[in-house]
């Protein structure tokens, strides 16, 4: 008899050992994939920091930004090619600018749009889609 419960102890510990490994397996693959709109949002936060970084490094070369949209200097940058369904533009005056991202991700009508600007890299959120 004793043999008995020491098999359903042990095939008990199995269920729940196996049950907690296909838990961790599902929790790791959702988050370590995106959805296709996290991946949209993902790559334009990328192009906006090297926007910031391009607008930094031609300050410390020239002493003021460079405007940049798809017709001003956008072939410089491969904006008018740019993967995804943002949209750049660089607003610059002589002492600041502000690199925008935008896209309406859902065809509502209504824009996502991402910002930085010269005093921080990390792109902000100024208005949801």
């Amino acid at each position: 008899m004793r043999f008995l419960e020491d098999q359903q102890w042990i095939f008990q510990i199995v269920f729940l050992v196996s049950v907690a490994v296909v838990l961790a397996f599902l929790m790791v693959y959702r988050f370590t994939t995106r959805t296709p709109l996290e991946a949209e949002r993902a790559r334009a936060h990328i192009m906006l920091q090297r926007l910031y970084e391009t607008e930094q490094a031609y300050f410390k070369e020239f002493g003021t930004y460079l405007s940049i949209d798809r017709e001003n200097h956008g072939e410089l940058l491969q904006l008018n090619n740019a993967p995804g369904r943002f949209r750049y533009r660089v607003e610059a005056g002589p002492a600041s600018f502000v690199a925008v991202a935008e896209a309406d991700l859902d065809s509502n009508g209504k824009a996502e749009v991402w910002q930085v600007d010269h005093r921080s890299p990390e792109p902000v959120l100024k208005q949801q889609d």
